[in-house]
């Protein structure tokens, strides 16, 4: 309470103003509770709030990450069992007669126990190692198709651009067509691709299963790399 609240005061009107109500008021008692400091701070960090969702109060919210599309599949059934799966990536996984590998396709590498597989290009084509020792090399051309070499050079597959699989001296071994979306290779029958050449590297039993998979997982990269 104010002190002068108790004592009397007398206004007297200047001489000059004709209305004495336009003097100064008298004082009043009343003073305004002072504000508690959680309130102003709760205020604060209200107005904070709304300011922050009014004007870029998303800018720190990462976004959701979006689904990967799913990695193609390549398998070969023989008899109604699976003898080949394929799964295109990096690294790309091959499933090929009971053998497992994880192959790295930038560079072409795998490990198989102590042995490490690689893969090198040239203009001569792709060379398969291992442990360093050329073990076959792959040169495919458009106008002959896809043939498999051993390292003294000779032969060991050439597949046309028709079908024909045929051995060193030219015997017609096997054919493979497209049907649908799929390849017929034989008796065996290669779903999630319609390239022939690829369908033949990853049923040729001529090839061990690690050449089949780092050949079939290099093409693969080779041809997701030509469409980007």
């Amino acid at each position: 309470m104010c002190g002068g609240c108790h004592a009397r005061r007398t206004y007297h009107a200047p001489a000059l103003i004709a209305n004495p109500r336009v003097a100064d008021p008298p004082a009043s008692c009343y003073e305004p509770p002072p504000v508690p400091h959680c309130r102003v701070l709760s205020l604060a960090l209200f107005a904070g709030a709304i300011s922050g969702a009014l004007g870029g109060g998303c800018q720190g919210k990462s976004e959701p990450d979006l689904p990967r599309p799913p990695r193609p599949v390549i398998e070969a059934r023989a008899s109604g069992s699976i003898a080949v799966r394929i799964v295109s990536g990096h690294p790309c996984r091959a499933d090929i007669d009971g053998n497992e590998l994880l192959i790295g396709t930038e560079p072409l590498v795998t490990m198989v126990g102590s042995t490490r597989w690689t893969g090198d290009d040239s203009d001569a084509g792709t060379t398969l190692r291992k442990d360093g020792a050329p073990v076959v090399r792959l040169l495919d051309r458009q106008d002959v198709g896809l043939e498999v070499f051993d390292p003294a050079g000779a032969a060991i597959l050439r597949v046309s651009d028709n079908g024909e699989i045929a051995n060193a001296r030219g015997e017609v071994l096997r054919r493979a067509e497209s049907i649908h979306a799929a390849v017929k290779v034989g008796d065996t029958v290669v779903t999630g691709t319609t390239d022939i050449a690829l369908a033949v590297l990853i049923t040729a039993p001529e090839l061990i299963p690690e050449v089949r998979g780092l050949a079939a997982c290099h093409r693969l990269f080779v041809r997701d790399q030509a469409r980007k």
